[in-house]
């Protein structure tokens, strides 16, 4: 293996594993989630437990979509670096090159995540449309 190819491996390889440590960092990943029905504290005095009334579907998908947002976000730079600087041009780019499976660019909903670029300003942006599949409030975006 030539050493331009074992240094590129190297610098892939920190990316995600500094992408995945951040994740984990900042709570997005490895965080339980709370499935219908299942009791909580409640922050009161009492100390009651109450159920959790969101259904986990929607929990789930919204928390899976998040997850893959930002795996995505961070796969974004890193097909950049193997690729001269240039954004890739859709996000099944980011699956060819093997940055990516093919499930990670579909949000919680099974629906594919919108990936926009701005070719002046030399940024992107990706979202989700949320559970309706509808350009609405509920749409998920990177922020």
């Amino acid at each position: 293996m030539p050493a331009s190819d074992k240094a590129t491996l190297v610098l892939v390889s920190i990316a995600i594993a500094i992408g995945v440590a951040i994740g984990f960092y900042s709570g997005y990943l490895g965080r339980e989630t709370k499935q219908p029905g299942e009791a909580i504290r409640t922050s009161d005095a009492t100390g009651h437990w109450k159920r959790h009334a969101e259904p986990a579907s929607n929990i789930n998908a919204e928390i899976l979509t998040n997850t893959r947002i930002r795996l995505v976000m961070q796969a974004i730079p890193t097909y950049a670096l193997l690729n001269a600087g240039s954004l890739p041009t859709t996000l099944d780019d980011l699956v060819t090159d093997g940055l990516l499976g093919k499930d990670m660019i579909r949000d919680g909903w099974d629906r594919p995540l919108r990936y926009t670029t701005d070719a002046e300003k030399a940024t992107y942006t990706v979202r989700s449309l949320g559970s309706d599949g509808c350009p609405s409030d509920d749409d998920i975006p990177t922020e």
